[in-house]
């Protein structure tokens, strides 16, 4: 924004609706689950949500799959409001860019490296003459 003011995001939620069966995890023949992409522009997963999916791959009790959420989120932002990095394949790696402030309100970026596809290995560079030979 050219004046430098920031708008504030709309806080207005939409009534909770049921989560259809085909927007939760999917579990592929790895193991890994895969999510099928938000329609909507800037769709963002909430920890209610994060529940759910993880109850659909482990079929644990919510209870426990919640307690397990929450305190996963918990050691995660204690991590980062101490200043570590996070290396945590699948997920990918992050690192704090900027800092601002301290407890309560502070504010932080952080720079997130997805993990991404595994790339294909790539063939050696074969050489231009046998290595007996002399050159």
């Amino acid at each position: 924004m050219a004046n430098g003011k920031m708008s504030k995001p709309n806080r207005k939620t939409a009534p909770a609706a049921a989560v259809a069966p085909a927007t939760l995890a999917l579990v592929t023949d790895a193991g890994v689950p895969q999510v099928a992409k938000g329609n909507e522009k800037g769709a963002s997963l909430k920890k209610k949500e994060l529940i759910d999916r993880v109850m659909a791959v482990t079929g644990g009790k919510k209870q426990e799959v919640k307690a397990v959420v929450e305190a996963t989120l918990s050691v995660l932002g204690a991590a980062l409001q101490s200043g570590e990095g996070l290396n945590l394949p699948p997920f990918g790696k992050a690192r704090i860019a900027k800092s601002k402030g301290e407890g309560v309100s502070s504010a932080m970026t952080v720079k997130l490296r997805g993990a991404g596809a595994t790339r294909a290995p790539q063939e050696r560079k074969q050489a231009l003459a046998d290595p007996d030979e002399d050159s």
